[in-house]
């Protein structure tokens, strides 16, 4: 840990949602599964990774090739797709310690709340796009801003910040590269890692969400 905890900031935890608090992520699998197919995908991920689209137009285009309507993709999507087993003792941590937990995504309010109910995780605050689920013209997206993200992390970072908050950052994949320049401490794995090895940005690599709770109890 940096000075900044030294003087006692207070911790803000900032963690994404898709394959980060889920074992899977739920707009691929919606795409891959029960949208546009494994080849489609494929094809949109290469031009996202060679800079040939943005995340926004990525996202927007594998979901319009969705057409199911939400209860029956949620049915699906609750059955397949697992939680980090480490995610409610995270919670339950940050809760009785006092530690803002927000789950900061470039997927959809009215998924992450399948899986993270308002009633059974009332500490949580979510940030994320809305998705307007439409059985004839596929799932259309609105998202936060109009930004090549669709949804800019920096932003809500920055924000806490400002308010005087130590940024904890928990992240695995390519929405959450510009969080993790921004933020005081980051908990990275899969492509994240990567990145932040290639950039040299300081991390903690991790396993699952226990692994996370662990080392910041350490410093906590």
């Amino acid at each position: 840990m940096s000075d900044k905890t030294a003087m006692n900031n207070r911790p803000h935890i900032f963690c994404d949602f898709d394959g980060t608090i889920t074992e899977k992520d739920t707009l691929v699998y919606l795409s891959t599964c029960l949208g546009g197919g494994p080849e489609f995908v494929r094809e949109i991920g290469e031009d996202l990774r060679h800079g040939r689209t943005t995340l926004r137009d990525a996202i927007d285009a594998e979901m319009r090739t969705v057409r199911l309507s939400f209860a029956e993709a949620a049915e699906i999507l609750q059955r397949e797709i697992p939680l980090d087993s480490g995610f409610r003792s995270l919670v339950e941590w940050s809760e009785r310690k006092q530690i803002p937990f927000t789950i900061l995504s470039a997927g959809f309010h009215e998924l992450i709340r399948l899986f993270v109910p308002e009633e059974s995780y009332p500490w949580v605050r979510v940030l994320a796009n809305n998705i307007e689920p439409d059985t004839e013209r596929g799932w259309q997206c609105h998202f936060r801003d109009h930004g090549p993200h669709g949804h800019d992390k920096q932003t809500s970072l920055r924000a806490a910040q400002n308010r005087g908050e130590y940024v904890i950052f928990i992240g695995d994949g390519f929405s959450d590269r510009q969080a993790a320049e921004v933020a005081d401490e980051v908990f990275a794995k899969h492509s994240l890692a990567e990145y932040c090895r290639e950039q040299g940005i300081d991390f903690h690599e991790y396993q699952n969400l226990a692994d996370v709770q662990t080392k910041i109890q350490e410093f906590r």
